[in-house]
């Protein structure tokens, strides 16, 4: 199962889309895209929040 991650869902004027298999490794991409093209360096748990707060459940990412 594929997980759509946009980038403007968490608040960016930004065209950035991931959609790929949920895995940590797709929540390592985005949290590299905000540090590296917005500046911001959050945490993996910060934007494991931030995705589990957009509905989708912690349960349904494989580690």
């Amino acid at each position: 199962m594929t997980l759509k991650l946009r980038c403007e869902d968490y608040g960016f004027e930004c065209e950035y889309i991931l959609d790929e298999e949920k895995t940590l490794g797709l929540i390592e991409k985005l949290r590299n895209h905000f540090e590296e093209e917005h500046g911001i360096d959050y945490t993996i748990e910060a934007v494991t929040q931030m995705i589990t707060n957009r509905g989708h459940s912690l349960e349904s990412i494989k580690k």
